[in-house]
């Protein structure tokens, strides 16, 4: 069996527990915000083929416990286009946006030509590839996502008061797309503007308003803070997802998911965050219409007497994702490069936190009680 070897990843807002948790491993008191499965160049897996018995560590190196030597991923897959996470959120990321195909093209030649090395900090465009994400939540999962019906946020910001009903007035008046713009104007009028929404938010009970408070210690006027009362408020349960396709504004706020996403670095930030933002080209990029709805669920696709499969729609994006909840003995026969996690549960020959890799048209019999997250291409590719 052809076992990967998941890539950590300490970014400071990760979780200390839930990954540790999910690999059976002892914390060791860093966060471990993310585990990475695929051939990306900011951490390529390696994969080892080991006895059904045999566990994989999840470890940086190129030896396992086994006594297996490891392989890069890439020499037998090739270059996936897809990056497979187990993604552990204790504080929030930044409000952010990611850019369409041909935005990604212009934006990548463009810093090409001005000499913006690809390791700087400053740069946006890392790659000329889109970058949509699917988010499927593991337990609860917060995040602001999308823009909320306007009519919606005008009765919010009403009920908030202060200069929140300012900025009520004005979606009234125009859309979003120029509240978006005023908010983040910089102007001194917005300054003084939006210190008195995060003081009337101080004062109001909502979620949306209470998410204010607690942003704004931590980044204090950054008008980010306040344009997230213009987005939908999020509390996905186990198996629900988000699917954020090129210019949906969002930022996840707390919980553990498995994401899927485009083999890409290209991200557009505009605060909540100590990164580089670039609020022109945030604005450029974001698509400012509601989403009325934005929790994505799973359709079913298939039943045996021993499985459950369901999967999830995400038009034009590299990658499909399926959730197969097996109980007993299943055959899973690849259609193209797959990569399936063990996410809940565990089977005869894949533990919980392990992945493993099927070629196209290859197969996998496991016999167990799990929840098993499998990801491969599109029909289409």
């Amino acid at each position: 069996m052809k076992l990967v070897r998941g890539v950590l990843q300490h970014y400071s807002w990760g979780d200390k527990q839930a990954i540790p948790h999910l690999l059976n491993l002892e914390p060791d008191g860093r966060p471990w915000a993310e585990l990475w499965f695929g051939t990306h160049l900011g951490g390529s897996s390696k994969m080892l083929d080991v006895d059904d018995h045999a566990s994989v560590p999840h470890s940086r190196g190129s030896m396992d416990e086994t006594g297996g030597q490891s392989t890069p991923l890439i020499s037998t897959s090739g270059e996936l286009p897809f990056l497979l996470k187990v993604l552990a959120a204790a504080e929030p990321l930044s409000l952010q946006a990611h850019p369409s195909l041909e935005q990604a093209k212009n934006g990548y030649a463009r810093e090409n030509r001005l000499g913006v090395p690809v390791s700087n900090s400053r740069r946006i465009y890392r790659d000329p590839f889109s970058k949509p994400e699917l988010l499927c939540a593991l337990g609860p999962f917060e995040a602001f996502c999308g823009f909320r019906e306007p009519t919606i946020s005008v009765d919010l910001l009403h009920s908030i008061g202060g200069g929140a009903s300012v900025l009520a007035r004005l979606l009234t008046d125009h859309d979003l797309d120029h509240l978006l713009q005023y908010i983040f104007s910089g102007t001194e009028e917005i300054r003084i503007l939006l210190t008195d929404v995060v003081e009337a938010c101080a004062q109001h009970d909502s979620p949306h308003a209470v998410w204010v408070t607690r942003l704004n210690t931590r980044y204090q006027n950054d008008p980010a803070v306040v344009a997230s009362l213009l987005l939908n408020h999020v509390i996905l349960s186990a198996g629900e997802a988000l699917y954020l396709d090129p210019g949906n504004l969002h930022a996840y706020l707390s919980g553990t998911g498995v994401e899927v996403m485009g083999s890409s670095d290209n991200v557009v930030r505009c605060g909540l965050t100590n990164k580089h933002v670039d609020i022109n080209e945030l604005l450029a990029t974001v698509i400012a219409r509601p989403l009325p709805d934005p929790v994505l669920r799973p359709i079913p696709a298939r039943r045996t007497d021993t499985g459950h499969l369901w999967r999830y729609e995400t038009p034009h994006a590299p990658f499909q994702l399926s959730i197969h909840q097996i109980n007993g003995t299943e055959t899973l026969r690849s259609r193209t490069r797959e990569l399936i996690l063990c996410g809940v549960g565990r089977t005869d020959r894949l533990h919980r936190g392990e992945v493993c890799y099927l070629g196209p048209d290859e197969e996998i019999t496991l016999t167990g009680k799990a929840t098993l997250f499998r990801v491969d291409e599109p029909s289409s590719q």
